[in-house]
């Protein structure tokens, strides 16, 4: 347990010294879909915003986890945002991340990151994930807790910052469903 703690800890300074992704890292198997939700209450800089998430992710293939997501409200300027993305397993706590985020009234902006999961007791996980746009960074930290095999609820706090603009964070919460 302390070895798997050491390494999520160091795998989370790895990638904070880098450049997250809105939705929390779940780990799908291959034929595996999970849909979810999460809110977030963002405030820093001169607004607060209350974001919403919505998200279908499906494991196409063994490495493989293809998603779409979409933001009600944009943190910097309140218009909402849909991501279409593809994770990819290096191994099974580390993923590549690489997307194209579709901003409401422009422009779309390819990102592209890094995630990682460890288990941290019988039902519970943690995440952390980091992505990086031309105008953007993003990361995320988390867990998740299984309350079946299918259900799992999350508690996270994300962080993001456009160029020229402040960083706007908070503590968010949600479900999602995997079947």
């Amino acid at each position: 347990m302390k070895k798997k703690i050491c390494t999520f800890l160091a795998a989370g300074t790895m990638l904070m010294a880098t450049s997250a992704f809105a939705a929390p890292l779940t780990d799908l198997q291959e034929g595996e879909t999970t849909l979810g939700y999460t809110h977030y209450n963002l405030s820093g800089g001169w607004s607060d915003v209350k974001d919403d998430s919505f998200y279908l992710e499906s494991a196409v293939a063994p490495k493989l986890i293809l998603g779409l997501e979409n933001n009600s409200a944009f943190p910097v300027n309140g218009e909402s945002a849909t991501d279409i993305y593809a994770q990819y397993k290096l191994d099974p706590n580390v993923r590549l991340i690489a997307g194209n985020r579709s901003y409401e009234d422009g422009p779309n902006k390819f990102f592209y990151g890094v995630g990682a999961t460890v288990n941290m007791a019988p039902k519970l996980d943690g995440y952390l994930s980091v992505t990086n746009s031309s105008i953007a960074t993003e990361w995320q930290t988390g867990v998740n807790y299984k309350l079946n095999k299918q259900t799992a609820l999350t508690l996270g706090y994300k962080s993001y910052k456009e160029d020229h603009a402040s960083t706007i964070d908070g503590v968010g919460f949600g479900a999602n469903y995997t079947f």
